[in-house]
């Protein structure tokens, strides 16, 4: 059934006199609820600018409730030193508490883990370093073999409810340096685009038939540092000029921003489907996928103000905020603090917003250690 488009002559409704379409305004509130839990977060300033119902309900606790009921995410983020000869892992992780529920909804618990490996499976020197991008489906986060000096084709699986074992997975067919490779998942399958040295095919990953395959007969190059999958895309950042491209198994890759910045990335993540990148310079950015432009995070008063965060090494996602995470040498007492910062984001207008809402101390270790790793999984 079309929907007839408005005509250029009529206005824009505006202010609190406002009231939704009948058709909207008519359905109860509890399915109003149920309709708001699935839209992202940073757009509930938006949304309450609509009418005095909506503003209402998206301040309702009743919301906060109903959006601590869908399915718990938690991040990983890994992070090795060296131990003698070896290189060991760790990784804590990060999710909502079990406590009671709160309507600022900010409280989360933090595990600390190491990890082991399968007997007899390390073929690497350093792998434990994992210098490339690594994905997760569901429970499993596969991470390409570091492929120092020569490249690799072996692949890595940790199963998360085993806690802590490593084991490894079926070889692709193309060797690869992992720190030069994109990786993505796009319809539950793992690409990996790149990272040969030359022209090779992409290559695809079934995680339920365990097996690798050609995407196609098309030979890419790639040496793209930051990946992420968004819009069943897989997006490749050039991290000294912040150059986008992205990949997707009907089109192959086209050029998604022509821009060049005179500066280098440290990391990037994608939260409620915007691409939020750091750089040395810049600070925090996000990326605009209808102008195809870097554009700078700015705070609640519209002005820029995250420099501060422009030494972050990881990010991700953190219930509709941005985790922002670094480490800090405390020289004095010989150990590594991990830091934390927590951004709610909300979109005003054409930009994106931010607040820092908590610092944390997540972590620490008594050795100098290097965060590799960030993922979000679902539970």
């Amino acid at each position: 059934m079309s929907i007839p488009a408005a005509s250029s002559s009529e206005k824009t409704p505006q202010g609190d006199n406002y009231q939704p379409s009948s058709c909207f305004s008519s359905l109860p509130d509890d399915i109003v609820l149920n309709c708001l839990t699935r839209v992202p977060r940073c757009d509930d300033l938006n949304i309450s600018c609509v009418s005095k119902t909506l503003r209402s309900l998206v301040r309702s606790p009743e919301l906060c409730r109903l959006r601590s009921l869908l399915p718990k995410k938690s991040v990983y983020l890994f992070y090795y030193h060296r131990h003698q000869d070896t290189e060991r892992c760790h990784y804590i992780t990060l999710r909502r508490g079990d406590e009671k529920i709160t309507t600022h909804d900010d409280d989360y618990q933090v595990e600390h883990r190491s990890c082991s490996l399968a007997a007899g499976l390390l073929t690497s020197p350093c792998f434990a370093k994992f210098s490339s991008y690594a994905v997760s489906v569901g429970s499993m986060i596969y991470f390409p073999d570091h492929g120092s000096p020569l490249p690799s084709k072996n692949f890595w699986v940790l199963d998360t409810r085993s806690v802590t074992l490593l084991r490894k997975g079926p070889c692709m067919k193309v060797a690869r340096w992992a720190r030069d490779e994109a990786m993505g998942v796009v319809d539950g399958k793992i690409y990996v685009i790149g990272g040969s040295g030359v022209e090779s095919q992409v290559e695809v990953f079934d995680p339920e038939t365990q097996t690798w395959e050609f995407a196609g007969e098309e030979k890419v190059r790639c040496g793209s540092r930051f990946s992420a999958s968004m819009e069943r895309k897989v997006y490749m950042v050039d991290s000294r000029h912040g150059r986008i491209s992205a990949y997707t198994p009907r089109e192959g890759i086209s050029n998604e921003a022509t821009e060049r910045l005179s500066d280098n990335m440290n990391c990037m993540c994608v939260v409620e489907n915007v691409l939020y990148a750091c750089f040395k310079s810049s600070g925090l950015m996000w990326f605009d996928t209808k102008l195809k432009v870097w554009r700078r995070l700015v705070d609640s008063d519209g002005k820029v103000s995250f420099f501060s965060l422009k030494n972050a090494e990881k990010m991700a996602e953190y219930e509709g905020k941005l985790a922002v995470f670094w480490t800090r040498i405390l020289t004095d007492v010989m150990k590594t603090e991990i830091r934390c910062k927590m951004i709610a984001l909300d979109r005003v207008g054409d930009e994106i917003r931010g607040k820092i809402e908590r610092f944390d101390i997540v972590a620490t270790s008594p050795h100098v250690i290097t965060l590799s790793h960030c993922l979000v999984l679902s539970d």
